[in-house]
């Protein structure tokens, strides 16, 4: 669809329920009283109120269902005071594969009048593959896998793959990753032994700059201090639970390395980055009972976070890998599930890039 329209006829009513959404009870949009005072002579809808019909075009018409917003901007020539009748017409002005552009505006239904002229950004979101649910530890006699991060796309495909033998736990609720923790981690699994544990459940990407942060402690503690704590938690786990040649793997990226993407994540790159060092630290500590621990480094990988990426950002990425194209979250549990089959001590303190080869 390239042109869309639709009324929609808005009253007091819509103002009042739009303040009660946002919590914006500014008295020129709600109080009559006060809006007789001013030289609108009655209440104004909120300006914010055209974004969500901007928004209703995006998601239900120009694309479609399955539109992702990636910016917005509007632009008011008049306000808009209810009762009225207006019409929202959408333009797609550009489109290059799963992006585009529309041009949107807003006006009286009855004397044509503009009110807003907006545009919008969008590419699509896709629905995400159904895996089987994981079995709660003690289903099976065999020793289990633990996967954090199994909301993730590469920790849902592992546990598909793992089947009977995979169980997920959650990364918690935020708070301290202590001792309370480490309780919590023993009953979920049961008691159960453990084959490995296969950590995938890292903080999201971060986007500002360290010299832009207004509270450097907590974003600090949230992005490398909580995944070192509970990283450590879950090689006590292991020291604990694991049979005698257990692994923890640790799963990284190549977000740590130059080049990726101009240091814009920055607290993510540091957490990724400390995962070589960590898997060595550990593997020392590890040793002596015969447990291990090892890194896997992926690069892009089509599934995730990475979902969200725009078509060109895509390309790009494609171009990088010898096999001219992303590889899925399936081939990336593979890679994961052949590292834990490998059972020999010399894989421990060892970081693996499974990046199919693909240049800075």
């Amino acid at each position: 669809m390239t042109q869309a329209g639709f009324q929609v006829t808005v009253g007091q009513e819509d103002a009042k329920a739009f303040a009660e959404l946002s919590g914006d009870w500014n008295p020129l949009h709600t109080n009559p009283e006060y809006a007789a005072g001013t030289q609108f002579g009655r209440p104004i809808l909120h300006g914010a109120f055209s974004a969500g019909l901007v928004s209703r075009m995006a998601g239900m018409y120009i694309p479609g269902t399955d539109c992702l917003l990636h910016g917005m901007q509007l632009k008011f020539l008049q306000p808009i005071t209810p009762p009225a009748r207006l019409d929202v017409t959408g333009k797609l002005v550009n489109e290059r594969g799963e992006t585009g552009r529309v041009e949107v505006v807003i006006a009286d239904a009855d004397s044509g009048r503009r009110y807003v002229e907006a545009w919008y950004e969008f590419g699509r979101h896709r629905l995400a593959e159904a895996v089987a649910a994981p079995q709660p530890a003690g289903a099976t006699d065999e020793p289990l896998v633990l996967v954090t991060g199994a909301s993730g796309g590469i920790g849902k495909a592992l546990l598909a793959r793992l089947g009977d033998r995979g169980f997920a736990v959650s990364r918690g609720d935020g708070g301290s990753f202590g001792e309370a923790y480490f309780l919590r981690l023993v009953a979920a699994t049961n008691g159960a032994r453990l084959a490995a544990i296969v950590h995938c459940g890292w903080p999201a990407p971060d986007n500002t700059r360290l010299t832009k942060l207004s509270e450097p402690s907590a974003a600090i503690d949230h992005n490398l201090a909580q995944p070192l704590q509970q990283s450590i938690v879950l090689a006590r786990l292991l020291a604990t639970q694991g049979t005698p040649d257990a692994l923890l793997l640790l799963v990284g990226s190549t977000a740590a390395d130059p080049g990726r993407h101009n240091y814009r994540m920055p607290l993510y790159t540091l957490a990724k980055g400390m995962i070589p060092a960590l898997a060595k630290i550990l593997a020392v500590e590890l040793g002596p009972s015969g447990r291990r621990c090892a890194a896997a480094v992926f690069d892009v990988v089509d599934t995730g976070m990475n979902k969200t990426m725009s078509a060109q950002a895509r390309l790009a990425h494609e171009d990088r890998s010898p096999a001219g194209r992303l590889p899925s979250a399936n081939e990336a549990a593979d890679q994961l599930a052949w590292i834990l089959s490998n059972k020999n001590s010399l894989l421990s303190g060892a970081t693996i890039a499974v990046s199919g080869g693909a240049i800075p």
